[in-house]
């Protein structure tokens, strides 16, 4: 067993062709056809399905394919700590992020926490709200960073974890633009003419958020919902190319309001502010999770009504 087997195969399937895959490990296409045989002959199982164009997994392949992601990350992993240039395993640090926010806030914030902590090893999983509170009960995660609206706590439960306010954003209802920049769509519409609705799906916190603008903005508005998705990344597409009215986190849709591809849909009672908090795990006794902590919490907004300090640590707790 070769283990440039795993990396032909694991390059074969990103570079989705044989001659490409060839190319990019150096070597002829037949001799790489070769490795890929040698391969499954080795496993005793087809990995590609040779009858269908282009290279199309089997179900053993996808399978394979999986194990051998996680085997390279592994070897390189164990290399990187051998030659003391990686991180041990007590520098292991677990984030739990929001999927809005692990696209728009937390990259600039893992970036800064790597500059200050050159051997950390952060591994990141972008969850639902629900799923990142879980999480935390759970202890499968060191860290949870979500929105929070004072309203919607994050979680009822009698446990308690420390956090930190670590910024604030707002929801604001967006639309696509017309030729002149203006909104293609305003709130809050007509009874006779309601406004296609981009909203998001049943579960989602941003769905809770939006329910609550709704119902706290004093007036009526007029909505048909004729679209859905638990991704504020997806609703903002349909937004932009003028399918509908969505509301959207203002850092999430920043640069397409700074450019002028979508415009604010309605006045200040159609939107409202959220938290972006930090959770921890609050019996964790990594030195990494706590000087992470530290770190955070210098950065934090929540200053000034913070509670007492427990263990050397400023905190609050979860909902």
């Amino acid at each position: 067993m070769d283990i440039s087997w795993f990396e032909d195969f694991v390059c074969l399937v990103e570079a989705r062709g044989f001659s490409q895959a060839a190319q990019r490990r150096g070597v002829s296409q037949p001799t790489f056809s070769r490795r890929i045989q040698a391969l499954e002959e080795w496993l005793g199982t087809e990995l590609i399905d040779r009858s269908a164009q282009g290279v199309r997994l089997t179900s053993d392949g996808r399978i394979f394919h999986a194990f051998s992601v996680e085997i390279l990350h592994k070897i390189n992993e164990m290399r990187a700590v051998l030659k003391g240039h990686g991180p041990t395993h007590a520098e292991q640090v677990r984030f739990s992020v929001a999927h809005t926010l692990s696209i728009t806030s937390f990259p600039a914030w893992l970036k800064k926490l790597k500059e200050t902590f050159p051997l950390l090893q952060a591994h990141v999983t972008a969850v639902n709200v629900h799923e990142a509170a879980t999480a935390l009960m759970d202890g499968k995660t060191d860290f949870v960073m979500v929105y929070h609206h004072p309203q919607l706590p994050v979680m009822k439960t009698s446990l308690s974890f420390p956090y930190l306010t670590l910024g604030k954003d707002r929801v604001v209802p967006c639309s696509g633009v017309k030729p002149d920049g203006s909104p293609i769509f305003k709130l809050p519409g007509s009874f006779e003419k309601p406004l296609p609705f981009m909203a998001y799906g049943s579960g989602a916190y941003l769905a809770l958020v939006v329910e609550r603008i709704l119902l706290g903005a004093g007036k009526p508005c007029f909505l048909e919902r004729t679209s859905e998705t638990h991704m504020s990344e997806a609703l903002k597409a349909m937004v932009v190319e003028g399918h509908g009215i969505g509301w959207l986190p203002e850092n999430c849709a920043r640069r397409e309001l700074t450019s002028g591809r979508l415009a604010i849909a309605g006045d200040a009672s159609w939107t409202t502010e959220v938290e972006i908090r930090l959770y921890r795990a609050a019996d964790s006794d990594s030195p990494m999770v706590n000087k992470i902590w530290d770190y955070f919490s210098k950065q934090s907004t929540d200053t000034a009504s913070r509670p007492a300090t427990t263990g050397g640590l400023q905190k609050k707790e979860l909902q």
